[in-house]
């Protein structure tokens, strides 16, 4: 039932982005991928585009969110948090790291505040240096750890909580330069874990 839910919310958003896709097409390169539907590499069902383009999502502030590391972007269906996966985890590694539960300390207490037994989704995502494989089985672990610790450590409930990797299979940042060489920095943004909340409509 959950999973159907975002899937409907990220829909709407979908249909509300393809009206200004003109303007989607004219950002950034690194930033120039619209929500639409689009297919998974690793089966035939078609699935939501989780990338979330700052014109539909405006990035905000909240007062405790203290750490750099964290964005955070609402509109009045979703609150997405992301972190970096460079910060929360050890390359290649799925063990959270110790340094990064003060920013996951601070994700948990503005969802339980502001969101008390909303549901969300926890999303995660590499590059695509490797085998695309492994990338999809490291962004399900991943995901699992963030979704323990939360369960655990931020006291929200496991069952407000689903999870979603998603490997290599939805940048937000090309992993190469447009001569084939290697892009660092757009690798960098790919490596990520996204929070995404659910919330009521104006909440």
């Amino acid at each position: 039932m959950y999973p159907l839910r975002l899937f409907t919310y990220l829909l709407v958003v979908a249909f509300t982005s393809l009206a200004g896709s003109f303007l989607l097409r004219a950002a950034n390169s690194e930033n120039n991928f619209p929500v639409k539907v689009q297919e998974f590499k690793f089966s035939q069902v078609p699935a939501p585009s989780v990338t979330f383009p700052e014109k539909i999502f405006p990035e905000v502030e909240f007062p405790e969110i203290a750490c750099p590391q964290i964005r955070v972007q609402k509109n009045k269906y979703l609150t997405i948090f992301t972190l970096p996966a460079d910060f929360l985890f050890d390359s290649g590694k799925d063990t959270i790291r110790p340094q990064a539960e003060k920013a996951l300390h601070q994700v948990s207490q503005a969802i339980t505040h502001r969101y008390p037994d909303t549901w969300l989704q926890i999303l995660g995502h590499t590059d695509s240096a490797g085998d695309e494989i492994d990338n999809l089985q490291l962004s399900e672990r991943r995901v699992t750890a963030v979704r323990k610790w939360l369960s655990e450590k931020g006291g929200i409930k496991i069952s407000l909580m689903t999870k979603q990797g998603y490997g290599e299979t939805q940048p937000v940042a090309p992993n190469t330069n447009s001569d084939g060489s290697d892009n660092p920095l757009g690798r960098k943004k790919n490596r990520r874990i996204e929070i995404i909340v659910q919330k009521s409509v104006g909440g």
